[in-house]
This record gives structure tokens, C-alpha cells and sequence, in this order.
């Protein structure tokens, strides 16, 4: 973390949310014309899609939110794929959002747009913080622009809210609020199951601010009642959506980890195992094919995005602390070895906010390197937006 951070300008104030709408409207518009114009390229499933302009935003996962927060959790199986994988915090949004927006499609595109907005604002007042004014606005321009940013941009999905309670989380704890920060992390761990990940940073971050390390070294464990106020306990609520959904599972159909078990299901073919950490999948591939028809296209896009979010995971360390290290590392590295074949990770690394800025911390610095990333994101942005509003599954 940088000693001395400049404050931030009411010019400042504004950004986040001029760049989020600009990324944004480029966004939406080219899904709009894409889904409109453009042949299909997954017409297979096309029964599940209709022509409204909504549409363009409820393809792959968006079609499992829609039907859980339409029919609830209907059944739970280790051979076929069932909604259980999918964590409840996104779709009972959606339900409680459906009503009053004229369905739950609708709210589902609101609540990400509303949620990737708020997320943005989030992140630059997190980096003007940490980093500084003119980092920070470079940072927000990496993570709006960054080539799967549409799923905080109106796709169906709960990346958007998930990255609002995570940045949420952690500033409400640097703001000293720490019972803010343990029920934005609940909210984050009911609705995915890397909501780990901010438990734990949020529990080592305490503990590393507080210096209970040394001082437990030093003065013993009557020091732990000294350091800790009434009110730091608020983070113990960390994990409570994520215990809430197990508590769930397992009065509903008796296994509490079912939303790790359904990973196993046909289709999905992602047990926990060797086969799955070692990467098997992915490596056969690449060496065998097929090469024609985008698939090694789309592993090896987001195979990358896992690779440079986990580069820069050490400088995580290093400038910010163990705290967010250990975010940063669960949030991609560990989720990383739990894919069979890296595919989702181009969506799961926007999480790993931490990463983002000390990229734009690496880039202020050199300024053609920093308009060769801008912009080459921007094209990636356009290109996996338009074909994800085509019904590719892209992460």
C-alpha cells in the first residue's frame, strides 16, 4: 500500500461512473445488435431463447438463475445437471426484483448493470485509497474494459454482485466498519462458492492490522482481548450466507455440500480429483482438437486470463498485504486448480479486484504498454460481448 495517497478531486467522484456507463452502452448496444442481426451460434438451444432484446443477456448460466428464481431449487443429482450448483444470493434478487420490472429476466439484466455500476464506484474509491488518484482511474478503465467485463454489464449471471459485496467488504472494513464488512461478505458467500476466499482475506486482514501475530509472540493470548473490540466480531458473519445455503441443503435433500457434488454431473464432467487439478482436459485439447470451431479458442482465452490474474497474485502480496494476498490467491489460483479445463476463469479473475490494481499500478508507468492493453481490451470486450449475445459460451 503506498505511504502517502493523494486525495481524490470531485472530478474524481464522477469517473467511475462515466467510464462504467461508456464501457457499458458500447456494450449493451453491440449484445442488442448481435442478438438481433447476427446468425445464432449455438441454435441448439435456441428453445430457450426468444428474440426480445433482453435475450441477448440470458444465454448458458443466465437460463439456470431464471429458472431458479422462477421454480426454486426442484431437485438435486450427481448424474444430471441440477440448479444446486448455482448459489441463491443472484436468482432470490431476481425473484424479489421480478414483480415490480416485468419479470425476472428483466431484473436479472437490472440487478447486474445496477450491481457492476455500484462495483465500479466501489473499486475506485478502494484504489484512490490504496494506490492514489491517477492509478486508480487507470485501474477502473482495466476492469471495465477488461474483455469479459460484460458480465458486470447486463448478462445474466452473479459476477456483478458478487465483486459489489467482495470490494464492499473490504472497504467497509478499511472505513473500520467491520460488522458492514462481515454482512457484505455474507452476501458474497451466498452467492458463489468462492465466497470463501473473502472469509478468509477479510479474517487474515484483521489479523494482520492488529498485529495479533506479535503481539500473541510477545504478551500471550490475553493480548487477543485487548486488540479486538465487541464490534470486530461482526466479521464471524462472513460465512453465513455460505452456511445458510448448506443449512438448506441439506434440509432439502440431506447433503449440505450438494452444490459441490452436482460438479460431477454430466455436461459439467468437474469432479473433484487429478484428472480435474491436473488439467487433463485442457491439455488434451490443445494437443488433439478440435481447432475448428472455437473451443480451443475459447480454453485457451480463458486459461490466459487465469495466467496473468495469477502473476500478479505475489505483487498482491507484496504491496498490499497478506490479507488481500490470500483473497487474491483463493479467488484465482485455488479456483483455478478446481476447473477441469480453465473455462470460466476469464469470468472468475473480475472478482480478484486486488489484481486489477496493481496492474494499472505496473502500466501508469509505462505508457505505451499501457495504451496496448487499454485498447487491445477494448476490442476483446466487444468481440466476446457480441458472440456471448450470440449463445457462444465464451467463460
Amino acid at each position: 500500500m503506498d505511504g502517502d495517497v493523494p486525495a481524490a478531486s470531485d472530478r474524481d467522484l464522477w469517473f467511475p461512473l462515466r467510464a462504467y456507463a461508456a464501457a457499458a452502452a458500447v456494450v449493451i448496444f453491440v449484445s442488442i445488435l448481435a442478438h438481433a442481426w447476427l446468425r445464432p451460434l449455438h441454435s441448439g438451444h435456441r428453445a430457450l431463447q426468444g428474440r426480445a432484446w433482453f435475450h441477448a443477456f440470458t444465454w448458458w448460466d443466465g437460463w439456470w438463475y431464471t429458472g431458479i428464481a422462477e421454480n426454486g431449487y426442484g431437485f438435486f443429482s450427481t448424474t444430471r445437471q441440477s440448479p444446486v450448483a448455482f448459489f441463491p444470493g443472484y436468482p432470490l434478487l431476481m425473484r424479489l426484483l421480478g414483480p415490480a420490472v416485468g419479470g425476472s429476466q428483466l431484473a436479472g439484466f437490472g440487478l447486474t448493470v445496477i450491481c457492476g455500476l455500484g462495483a465500479a464506484v466501489l473499486f475506485h474509491r478502494w484504489c484512490t485509497r490504496m494506490f492514489g488518484p491517477p492509478t486508480a482511474r487507470l485501474a477502473v478503465w482495466l476492469l471495465v474494459l477488461y474483455p469479459f467485463a460484460f458480465y458486470l454489464m447486463g448478462a445474466v449471471y452473479g459476477d456483478a454482485l458478487f465483486l459489489l459485496t467482495v470490494v464492499g467488504a473490504f472497504l467497509a472494513f478499511e472505513d473500520d466498519r467491520p460488522v458492514a464488512a462481515g454482512l457484505l461478505a455474507a452476501v458474497a458467500s451466498a452467492t458463489r462458492p468462492v465466497g470463501i476466499a473473502v472469509v478468509l482475506g477479510l479474517w487474515v486482514l484483521a489479523l494482520e492490522r492488529r498485529d495479533l501475530v506479535r503481539q500473541v509472540r510477545t504478551d500471550g493470548y490475553a493480548s487477543l482481548r485487548r486488540s479486538f473490540r465487541r464490534a470486530d466480531f461482526g466479521l464471524l458473519l462472513a460465512p453465513s450466507g455460505l452456511a445458510a445455503y448448506c443449512l438448506f441443503l441439506w434440509v432439502r435433500f440431506g447433503r449440505p455440500l450438494a452444490f459441490l457434488e452436482a460438479g460431477s454431473a454430466r455436461g459439467w464432467d468437474q469432479p473433484p480429483g487429478l484428472r480435474t487439478w491436473l488439467k487433463l482436459r485442457w491439455f488434451g485439447t490443445m494437443a488433439h482438437g478440435p481447432w475448428g470451431n472455437g473451443h480451443a479458442g475459447h480454453l485457451l482465452i480463458n486459461a490466459a486470463a487465469a495466467v496473468v490474474a495469477a502473476a500478479l497474485v505475489p505483487r498482491v502480496f507484496r504491496q498490499l498485504g497478506v490479507g488481500y494476498g490470500v483473497f487474491a490467491f483463493v479467488a484465482v489460483v485455488l479456483t483455478s486448480v478446481a476447473t477441469k479445463d480453465f473455462v470460466g476463469m476469464g469470468r472468475y479473475t473480475l472478482a480478484a479486484f486486488p489484481c486489477f490494481g496493481v496492474a494499472a499500478g505496473i502500466l501508469v508507468q509505462r505508457p505505451m504498454l499501457k495504451r496496448v492493453v487499454v485498447v487491445g481490451s477494448a476490442v476483446g470486450l466487444i468481440i466476446l460481448a457480441q458472440l456471448h449475445a450470440r449463445g457462444t459460451l465464451v467463460s
